[in-house]
């Protein structure tokens, strides 16, 4: 039986690892050549500009050796605005979806202020919220609040309420109250449209938290992109762009980690 459940183990694992190997293998081979291409400076004639202007992977990987402490400090720094303004505007917007679940004239009037916020160009309200905030931290949470909160509010209100009617009738006929019937039903429901939400917010409240600091921080990657770039040291900036890339990344990944922890059914399904 042992050997029998070794045969069967062995050729599953070695699916898997072509599987995986077909999965990253053609980004990677991308990512090297696009890297070679940059390194032996074909984009600088292609685009006809110098190397001040584009810096070379090399420049890059020397800046980030000579100014690794202030890219470190900068790194954290812009990492908690957008941490902290994801959870205030994740969490906001699942608890106004879940208000306008309970409440049908409550959602008619304010779902499409709600949805609004979505459309709202982000360049031109942070230096809104800084006259109305100051130029301390929160004003950049603030910010990324608003960028995170319009994604949530849509997608949990969906989750909330596409339900099998079948479910339904079910959770009537053993008499389940409201709210019994939100956290046996309705939340698992909404699990895979919030942790949804949750990876496009996980980008954005990068981007948003980077563009906050372009006009009123004193700290964080998002300033030292623009002092540099006024400074012309190219190289760190293009640092800069970096780490956020990396940033954002790492953020997507962590949402997607806990999406296959907290809905197995659905990262199952999606296989």
């Amino acid at each position: 039986m042992a050997v029998v459940g070794k045969s069967r183990v062995a050729p599953a694992m070695r699916g898997r690892a072509a599987e995986a190997l077909k999965t990253t293998l053609p980004p990677a081979l991308i990512f090297v050549a696009v890297i070679t291409l940059w390194q032996l400076g074909v984009f600088h004639w292609l685009l006809r500009i110098q190397t001040f202007q584009l810096p070379l992977p090399s420049q890059i990987i020397e800046s980030f050796g000579r100014r690794s402490e202030d890219l470190w400090v900068g790194m954290w720094y812009t990492l908690g605005e957008a941490l902290g303004g994801l959870a205030l505007g994740a969490g906001l917007g699942f608890i106004t979806a879940a208000l306008f679940v309970v409440s049908d004239p409550l959602r008619r009037g304010f779902m499409p202020i709600a949805a609004s916020f979505n459309a709202m160009p982000i360049v031109a309200f942070a230096p809104i919220v800084t006259v109305w905030l100051g130029f301390d931290q929160i004003t950049r949470i603030v910010v990324v609040a608003v960028m995170t909160f319009a994604p949530m509010v849509i997608s949990a209100y969906k989750g909330l309420t596409s339900l099998d009617n079948n479910s339904l009738d079910l959770m009537r006929s053993y008499a389940a109250s409201s709210v019994q019937t939100f956290f046996k039903l309705r939340l698992p429901s909404s699990l895979p449209y919030v942790f949804s939400a949750l990876k496009v917010g996980a980008t954005a409240s990068i981007i948003g938290s980077v563009i906050a600091e372009f006009f009123n921080s004193a700290g964080g990657i998002g300033k030292l992109i623009s002092n540099n770039i006024q400074s012309g040291d190219f190289a760190l900036a293009w640092c800069g762009v970096v780490i956020v890339t990396l940033m954002g990344l790492f953020l997507y990944l962590a949402a997607s980690l806990a999406e296959r922890l907290a809905v197995p059914w659905e990262a199952r399904q999606q296989r």
